[in-house]
């Protein structure tokens, strides 16, 4: 019964299906991709900084409307 309605909502409202169906597979996804990707050999990219590295030198004051 189950299965004849949803085959019949594949021809009458084809974008409810695909919606299910790509929101069922997100949990799947997220739980097997990562294993598989480590199993690649997969690796992590660098980190991306999060701040300008400072000059090694002793800061100056501002002067006038140097801001």
């Amino acid at each position: 019964m189950v299965w004849n309605a949803l085959r019949k909502a594949t021809f009458s409202q084809p974008f409810a299906v695909w919606g299910l169906a790509l929101g069922f597979t997100g949990p799947f996804l997220v739980l097997t991709v990562p294993p598989i990707r480590r199993s690649l050999g997969f690796e992590a990219p660098y980190a991306v900084p999060e701040s300008y590295p400072l000059p090694n030198r002793p800061r100056r004051a501002t002067q006038g409307f140097e801001d």
